[in-house]
């Protein structure tokens, strides 16, 4: 097929959808969005369009489907959800002021880990963008939500980064160009190898926080690779957001020992987030978060279990209490009188959930004493 023998609108759309390759492409024409060849079979497929043909002057006749602008809404949400990345390319001028082919632009790009509507996000979860950097022994993540505006920086060994990405449950992935990482479930995104470069995120972090440097935000020499995933991060979310992003926070620098590297077995079988059997509400964080009825109240509880925190202990005259909670003053009255024989039956408030957290605290206190993060004197 040559350029003679399409027509000036499949030309345009080619050239488009050239700087596109990795995207679904929803092409402005009228009160339609349409999408073309391999999209269009792709959205026939997923969202169970009728697929037709379009004539393109002498050459074949080209694959075509196409979905209301008004309903487009609904059908670009049941992409995302099945992790496809759509450009939406708009008419940029008037039509009827247009001399030849109307001009068009891509405006907006969606991805899993971009999604700003609310509707479309899970109440109790962040919706992280993660890249990650896993080209030499110290892996270098940088995490960003962009409903909230949260960065986190993080180097991990190679060997801990499966464990680590499964904290953050991310749905979108940006990774180093020919590299690959032991997971599936995420939608993958491969940047050049040169946008991880460190020094050029270094001077991006300055340029964006107005900052003379990076010491002030607790960033060390040993952060570099967790620095360079960031200005990968960043420079990505800008390309997709023409209209720019939203406050970012100062960034969070998670340390080697900050949390517990529970790998996805243990996470499951502790029931942090999800429960074992589907369909019920028996995990962890549902029962210490069913009653946050707002959304950042929800994805709070349900983070601060998937990060579990080191409980680091400090030598003290208290010996085997030494750097944690010592028992309430009650307690420790009842476990002296305790020669009494009598014993106690569970409290009013001792129910199924607090019984199920009671166990779980000392699931994560044995898991952090083998770690030796936990030894008191």
């Amino acid at each position: 097929m040559t350029a003679v023998t399409e027509t000036l609108l499949m030309q345009q759309y080619r050239d488009i959808k050239a700087r596109h390759p990795q995207d679904i492409l929803f092409f402005r024409m009228g009160d339609f969005y349409e999408m073309f060849e391999d999209d269009a079979k792709l959205a026939a497929r997923e969202l169970g369009l009728t697929l037709t043909s379009r004539n393109n002057g002498g050459a074949a006749e080209v694959p075509l489907a196409g979905v209301p602008v008004k309903a487009a809404t609904e059908y670009l949400r049941r992409l995302v959800a099945k992790g496809h990345r759509v450009a939406i390319c708009e008419q940029i001028e008037d039509p009827k002021l247009a001399k030849g082919v109307v001009r068009r632009a891509v405006v907006e790009t969606v991805t899993p880990g971009t999604v700003l509507t609310d509707d479309w996000l899970a109440k109790n979860r962040n919706n992280y963008l993660v890249a990650v950097d896993p080209r030499d022994t110290a892996a270098g993540i940088a995490t960003l939500d962009i409903t909230t505006g949260e960065l986190i920086l993080e180097v991990v060994p190679t060997a801990e980064l499966e464990a680590a990405l499964g904290r953050y449950e991310a749905r979108e992935l940006v990774i180093p160009a020919e590299t690959s990482l032991p997971t599936s479930q995420a939608t993958m995104t491969s940047r050049e190898a040169w946008e991880f470069d460190p020094e050029l995120a270094r001077e991006d972090l300055l340029r964006l926080y107005g900052i003379a440097s990076l010491d002030g935000l607790g960033v060390s020499a040993d952060d570099r690779p967790a620095v360079g995933a960031a200005g990968a991060l960043l420079r990505y979310a800008r390309e997709l957001k023409p209209g720019g992003l939203p406050h970012l926070a100062h960034p969070t620098i998670v340390r080697r020992g900050d949390v517990l590297p529970l790998d996805e077995m243990t996470r499951r079988n502790l029931e942090l987030v999800e429960p074992l059997r589907a369909g019920t509400d028996r995990s962890h964080a549902h029962a210490n978060g069913r009653t946050a009825a707002a959304p950042l109240a929800a994805r709070a509880a349900r983070r601060s279990h998937c990060h579990q925190r080191a409980a680091r202990r400090r030598a003290s005259p208290r010996g085997r209490y030494a750097g944690a909670r010592a028992p309430a003053r009650g307690a420790r009255r009842r476990a002296r009188s305790g020669a009494s024989g009598r014993a106690r039956g569970p409290g009013p408030r001792d129910t199924a959930g607090n019984g199920r957290a009671a166990r779980l605290d000392h699931a994560f206190a044995r898991c952090g004493r083998r770690l030796g993060w936990a030894r008191g004197t």
